[in-house]
């Protein structure tokens, strides 16, 4: 999935955040925008709602912060 972040001096720190787990591999596509991918058996509709959960987290902690996804 795409994600792309309102504030680009952040993707570092998201980054960071989405890799501390084994099961995601994350990586930066553009100056506000990295590719997430979680490993496992979570289907698609899975896959999106555990990766949702942990970007609102990530957000929760920095207010103001916008965040899309993109399929």
């Amino acid at each position: 999935m795409r994600v792309r972040v309102s504030d680009p001096t952040l993707v570092p720190e998201l980054l960071d955040y989405l890799r501390w787990r084994d099961d995601v591999v994350a990586q930066r596509v553009g100056s506000d925008e990295i590719e997430a991918s979680l490993v496992g058996s979570y289907g698609a509709e899975g896959h999106r709602l555990e990766l949702d959960l942990r970007l609102r987290a990530w957000q929760k902690a920095h207010p103001g912060v916008e965040i899309d996804l993109d399929d």
